[in-house]
């Protein structure tokens, strides 16, 4: 490394010969050239002056004192008057808050604390810059950047010049850096003469933050370029984030992931997502490695020798401004694979008017070290091809840059995003989900980045509707309707129903609250409100709205309010896509819970924030499973019957003479602060509904809401017209927490949330009665997606304890008959988890011949085609859950696929793989467990993964056989399993299994405290837990991790739930006259 020159780069890089730049920038971090200038006449005096060809005084010692002595005291009495003599308030940070009840601190609190708060320097100083953002005013125009990965040491070199643009006069700058040691700094002036010299540096580790002071001013108006030399280590780390060595010992790869907040790592940087500027790249490599980055090469050179290898200097094209968290690198012995270039069409040429772009197509590309996935690479680079023309039709905006390259290599991480350039592992590219998020990126990540990361969920929402429009790949695709249901509303809805969760939009300065600004609610969360907002203005002006979001925004930054700004653009009074409207939803944490009630010829709809909440257990209960022993504990009373010994606690207490004197209270009481009742939530709704026909008999008028029945007055009522018609879908605001609509209620039903867009549920006010009939209306005449949302209501209102849980029941019964995949989905998910939580109920063996029996006949099938999708991950879903219901026909069925695998080499499809891997474990026991180890171990050592993991792991996890299964449990538990790189998955696998096969009991058995458990595997470990023992063991052992109080929600839920649910559902069964149910 020593025998490669270290030269400035970009525009002020030094010529071969030498010059007084390359001059300057050797001595930059010579202090002594300031320290001996008023000195008489020194060689080094002399040698400064000749170098900044600049006069120099020369003085006395004696004067040169004094001088010195008078400015201190200058500088000194100045400070005592604006210190003591200026006005200041009594106590600037002692301001009064009004506390509200249940809510924590706002975050213009935080951040008014977080500014007022000293911070202390790594040496020690106080460090000047208190704000979690960087300044404003010092603007990054232009970065070069040159890089040398060494891939054999692991140590990374750099030099990066920035060029900035200064709106103000300062004497410093503050920029991020995190875990590297910066060797060398300078600042340049516009036309390459050295700048003012650094005074002094102070890094904040906190906040990944770094303060340059400059003896003299920047300039306002005046261009400047900062230009650093660093070093720092190329990771090969869990996490792997940032810059990062993967791969294996013979093929070691470094690939890039700066993803959020982790660009900041491999380079100093201004790393914001507002702050955007374009990148010249240069890359130091081995000769038989490809190096690749956002933008294409343009020229490669001779960069010298570094033990005995010679080495290659890639220089790549200047990027378009774009933001540093989507700067991706990628250095690796690679081979290429290109998709044909199509010609230009005339809908490419359009959007090439439209936003000033060249119709030419990108070049798609394929690296890859594994040959036999560049082998089959043909259908994925054809199917890239084809998104990304559907997403610049969607979007009315071509692909923004010239190439996009997808770099496919061993990682922990299943995938790395960047502009133009992404990293996937093997097992990623059969999800294509994932890389139509990752192409929509391009376009809303890339070409659009947010403002703040407080917007990011906007950038996650709207790549994740985009993705839903991508082309199916080899005929597998789901309606978009019930995709973004499965994908989007149902997971929001359940992830945003705690007390604990926040804002998708609330304010993120602390580098964890950034982290998670990508998290499963914002994503889930944000797509349901994007989605929710355009569906309201209509789909041909949501289209419209984002094209003219991409258009206004080209290379720059926009958050939510751009958005309904763009929605408005064409409807400025309609009141669908005013501002205003959808705040709420993304500045508020929750969602609406509607409740409607019939009065007269009307109906009331009141809405409310909807909780799944539950006190925490008492830590003592007085009897568990009270309901499970009860006939047997009065067997064992008669026959232990002894009337000496025997109390009746009622009769003691109504004849005791004595009581207790309760303590006296204590008058000294701290006072507590002033609270405010915190008012209710409100949303602006756009509720949809569609309504059946008009009562014919006026003397039995009842209403039908989603498939309930609400409480209505028995008065003869005229048989009148409506205002709503039939089979319409009809669309009315609701702006206050409680509204009517007349005429509704002279309607036979009511089904609301049309098309399940809407991000709310409808609870029911039910009245047991003889309106099945038109129950099966409801249900039978919606949609897939509608016939599923009414099917997950029940059974989360249920939960919430708004239901009964037979309600639920009646409800799933319908599923019977049901041929679409987005319903039984639904039940099928639900009624897993009831069956884990009722294992020991009373209700239990009664529910289980209920699932048994619950699945129609299942026809395998091992051929994919156009017509047959939807049905084929059904029986894929239902063959998984028959074996674990126990439904012995399609146990035998799966066993059957098992048994062709394992002794004649059938494929199984992947569909099937988790219902025959499972059910050959359970049934052959230790031949079949070996072979699906074997399996695992073979198809991780493959290219790519020749099984679905997911589907192996569950196997294992699922034996009969306790010795199995502790075998490979106390196996992912080990040291050996944690280095793996998914080791997250391995152990959340195994906790789900353990909850599905042997419940609570024997998830205590292997949850090991000491071991760092993901949040994924807790979670999983939390499902199946109810009793007050498994609450507050829990807490005491994660309750001071993160996300624990969302796990102890789950627990109190779970105990809250089943002492209802259980008495409801055996007083159910015991109605349906089955004999075994008591």
């Amino acid at each position: 490394m020593e025998g490669i020159p270290m030269e400035p780069i970009g525009k002020y890089k030094a010529d071969r010969n030498g010059s007084a730049k390359a001059a300057a920038w050797r001595n930059m971090v010579d202090q002594d050239l300031d320290d001996v200038a008023f000195l008489a006449d020194t060689d080094k005096a002399r040698e400064a002056r000749e170098l900044r060809d600049a006069p120099v005084a020369v003085c006395s010692q004696r004067r040169a004192v004094c001088l010195t002595v008078l400015a201190f005291a200058t500088i000194f009495a100045t400070s005592l008057l604006v210190v003591y003599a200026s006005p200041q308030p009594e106590c600037p940070c002692a301001e009064e808050t009004t506390l509200i009840v249940g809510q924590p601190p706002t975050d213009a609190d935080n951040v008014a604390s977080s500014a007022n708060k000293e911070r202390i320097a790594s040496n020690g100083a106080v460090f000047p810059w208190r704000g979690a953002r960087l300044p404003t005013f010092v603007i990054p125009k232009h970065y070069s950047l040159w890089l040398h990965p060494n891939l054999t040491t692991g140590e990374l070199r750099g030099e990066v010049s920035i060029d900035l643009k200064v709106d103000r006069d300062t004497t410093f700058v503050v920029l991020n850096v995190r875990d590297m040691n910066v060797t060398e700094r300078a600042l340049f002036k516009s036309g390459g003469s050295l700048g003012p010299k650094i005074s002094r540096v102070l890094d904040y580790p906190q906040a990944d933050q770094t303060y340059i002071e400059f003896k003299e001013k920047i300039r306002r108006k005046y261009n400047y370029t900062l230009s650093l030399r660093f070093i720092t280590r190329l990771e090969r780390s869990d996490k792997q984030r940032g810059f990062f060595l993967t791969g294996n010992q013979r093929h070691r790869c470094a690939v890039s992931r700066f993803w959020l907040t982790h660009a900041r790592s491999t380079f100093p940087c201004f790393d914001e997502p507002n702050l955007r500027a374009s990148f010249k790249l240069t890359i130091v490599r081995d000769r038989f490695h490809v190096s690749l980055t956002n933008m294409p090469i343009v020229a490669t050179e001779e960069a010298g020798f570094y033990l005995g290898h010679r080495l290659l200097q890639d220089e790549f094209a200047t990027s378009p401004p774009m933001p540093p968290h989507m700067v991706a690198v990628a250095v690796c012995r690679l081979q290429r694979a290109s998709a044909p270039t199509p010609e230009a069409n005339t809908t490419d040429a359009t959007e090439a008017e439209t936003d000033g772009d060249t119709s030419t197509a990108p070049e798609i590309s394929l690296y890859t070290d594994h040959p036999s996935i560049l082998q089959e690479s043909g259908p994925l680079l054809e199917w890239l091809q084809k998104t990304i023309q559907q997403f610049s039709y969607e979007l009315n905006t071509s692909y923004p840059l010239p190439k996009f390259d997808v770099v496919v290599v061993d990682s922990a991480n299943h995938y790395s995003e960047g502009w133009g350039l992404i990293t996937l592992a093997p097992a990623t590219l059969s999800d294509t989900k994932t890389i139509a998020r990752l192409l929509a990126q391009q376009w809303f990540g890339g070409l659009v980045s947010p403002r703040w990361w407080a917007s990011q969920w906007l950038m996650e929402a709207l790549t994740s509707l985009i993705a839903e429009k991508a082309p199916p790949f080899k005929n597998s695709a789901l309606k978009q309707e019930e995709a973004l249901l499965l994908d989007h509303v149902l997971p929001a809805l359940r992830l945003d129903s705690g007390s604990t969760v926040r804002a998708v939009a609330a304010l993120r300065l602390e580098r964890a609250d950034i982290e998670s600004a990508t998290d499963e609610l914002s994503l889930h969360k944000g797509a349901a409100i994007v989605s929710m907002a355009i569906e309201a203005a209509g789909e041909e002006t949501g289209r419209a709205a984002l094209a003219r979001l991409l258009r206004d925004h080209r290379y720059a930054s926009a958050d939510a309010r751009d958005l309904w700004r763009a929605l408005q653009r064409d409807n400025p009074d309609d009141a669908s896509v005013q501002a205003h409207a959808w705040d709420g939803w993304c500045e508020k944490p929750g969602y609406p819970l509607l409740s409607a009630t019939t009065v007269g010829d009307d109906v009331i709809l009141k809405q409310e924030r909807f909780l799944m909440t539950a006190e925490p257990p008492p830590p003592e209960p007085p009897m568990l499973n009270d309901l499970l022993t009860q006939d047997l504990r009065a067997d064992l009373e008669a026959l232990f019957f002894d009337p000496e010994n025997y109390t009746d606690a009622t009769e003691e207490d109504y004849n005791a003479t004595t009581t207790t004197t309760p303590l006296p209270t204590t008058t000294t009481k701290k006072p507590s602060p002033k609270t405010t009742k915190l008012p209710p939530p409100k949303w602006i709704i756009p509720i949809t509904f569609t309504v059946g026909p008009l009562e014919a008999d006026p003397e039995e008028i009842h209403t039908m809401h989603n498939g309930t029945w609400y409480d209505i007055g028995n008065e003869t009522k005229p048989l009148q017209t409506s205002r709503w018609t039939e089979n319409t879908t009809h669309l009315v605001w609701m702006n206050d927490t409680e509204m009517v609509i007349p005429d509704l209620g002279k309607h036979k039903w009511i089904r609301y949330n049309v098309g399940a867009r809407g991000l709310y549920r409808v609870a029911p006010q039910d009245r047991a009665g003889e309106e099945a009939s038109d129950a099966a209306r409801v249900y039978d005449g919606a949609s897939a997606a509608e016939r599923a949302l009414i099917l997950d209501d029940a059974f989360v209102l249920s939960r919430a304890g708004r239901l009964p849980a037979s309600r639920a029941i009646v409800v799933a019964a319908r599923i019977r008959g049901e041929q679409h995949w987005a319903p039984w989905r639904v039940v099928l998910s639900h009624m897993s988890w009831w069956r884990e939580l009722l294992r020991e109920g009373a209700a239990a063996p009664a529910l289980a011949r209920l699932l048994a029996t619950l699945h129609p006949p299942i026809a395998l099938r091992h051929q994919r085609d156009a017509d047959s999708d939807d049905h084929l991950w059904l029986r894929g879903a239902l063959l998984a859950s028959g074996v674990e219901w126990g439904n012995q026909g399609i146990t035998n069925e799966a066993v059957q696929l098992f048994d062709l695998w394992m002794e004649k080499n059938h494929t199984i499809p992947e569909i099937y793989q988790e219902a025959a891997f499972t059910a050959g474990v359970r049934t052959h026991g230790r031949v079949a467990w070996r072979a699906c180890w074997r399996a695992l171990v073979d198809s991780y050592s493959a290219p790519r993964p020749t099984y679905s993991h997911r589907a192996l792991l569950a196997a294992l996890a699922s034996p009969e056989d306790d010795w199995l299964f502790y075998r490979f449990a106390f196996t992912v538990l080990s040291t050996e399993a944690q280095r793996g790189r998914d080791w997250t998955e391995w152990i959340t696998a195994l906790y789900t299994s353990t909850c599905r096969w042997r419940g609570a009991a024997g998830i205590w058995r292997i949850l090991r405290p000491e071991t760092s458990l993901p949040a994924s595997a807790l979670q999983a470990a939390a499902r199946c837990l109810h009793q007050p023992y498994d609450y507050y063991r829990f807490k005491e052992l994660f309750g001071e991790l993160r996300d624990s109080q969302s796990w102890l929600d789950t627990i109190a839920l779970n105990a809250a739930w089943v002492s209802k649910a259980d008495s409801d559902l055996a007083r159910y069964f015991a109605t349906l006259h089955d004999p075994q149910s008591h």
